[in-house]
């Protein structure tokens, strides 16, 4: 799955997946190149409510861009992935 992630555009992902990646990868890198095109694609596929989580679970795994392009984010333990974890309310518990 990572591979087709990888390489979305040219993998056999239905077109609902493909269009959450374009708007994922949008928002990552060139969110000014968000234009009518994408717009319409994502209306297409997904619900407002859809759309609304799918944009604010690609910001919240986007906070941590600018500690780690000021080199401020720290190994919780060095060399190893830090476990998340999340209360009933989806709050990261650390």
């Amino acid at each position: 799955m990572a591979a087709k992630a990888d390489r979305y555009e040219a993998s056999d992902l239905s077109e609902r997946h493909k269009v959450a990646l374009r708007l994922a990868d949008a928002m990552m890198t060139q969110p000014g190149a968000i234009d009518d095109s994408l717009r319409t694609q994502v209306r297409a596929h997904f619900t407002e409510d859809e759309i609304i989580e799918l944009t604010l679970d690609v910001m919240k795994w986007n906070a941590q861009k600018i500690s780690v392009a000021l080199g401020t984010d720290f190994e919780v333990r060095p060399g190893q992935l830090a476990d998340l974890h999340f209360d009933e309310k989806g709050h990261g518990t650390f």
